[in-house]
């Protein structure tokens, strides 16, 4: 499968960032294993346009269902190897091939495809639990050194909130857009 933009994770900045891309009509995949930190919590109280709290699995599936919208697609798999040949990104899983002009990792836990790509990782600090890596020193956007590979998420450096990690995966799909349109890009609704 070929594909303008593959997000390997399908959590709140994956989604996002899938929401921006795929609205402005480049041809996006997100490669999600449903095991989103969002998913299992009972009750998100701190995510602004559900004053009565919304859980994280409903969260998730709006978010789904949006992106769906747009024509984002969403491959239920788990990634086991990343590259980059040429200018071709190839994401593997154990049933899939996808190839994609821009990559980005989402994926918080996995650190897998950071690692494929010869990323340096060290400990969020702002994830309390030590449990989330980083990727140290990147832009607000996500954009790596690597042409074409963002980060996205907690891996990007974020404290561990839903509202932050969804604007910089919104960041992230903005600085895709605009690279591939060759100016900004401004979503209007109407």
């Amino acid at each position: 499968m070929k594909v303008d933009v593959a997000i390997v994770g399908g959590g709140i900045a994956g989604l996002s960032c899938a929401l921006y891309t795929a609205q402005a009509e480049l041809n996006t995949v997100v490669l999600d294993t449903g095991k989103s930190q969002l998913k299992p919590i009972s009750m998100v109280y701190n995510y602004p346009g559900f004053d009565e709290g919304i859980s994280g699995e409903e969260l998730l599936s709006k978010m789904k269902k949006q992106a769906d919208r747009f024509n984002a697609s969403r491959i239920e798999e788990e990634v086991v190897k990343v590259e980059k040949e040429g200018g071709v990104f190839k994401v593997r899983t154990d049933n899939s091939e996808i190839e994609a002009r821009y990559l980005v990792i989402a994926s918080n836990l996995d650190t897998r495809p950071l690692e494929d790509m010869n990323l340096p990782v060290e400990v969020n600090p702002l994830v309390p639990s030590g449990k989330i890596k980083q990727v140290p020193g990147l832009p607000w956007n996500g954009a790596t050194e690597i042409e074409n590979l963002y980060v996205a998420g907690l891996l990007a450096g974020l404290p561990t909130q839903s509202i932050i990690a969804a604007g910089q995966g919104a960041a992230v799909g903005m600085a895709i857009v605009s690279k591939e349109k060759g100016k900004p890009h401004v979503w209007h609704d109407k």
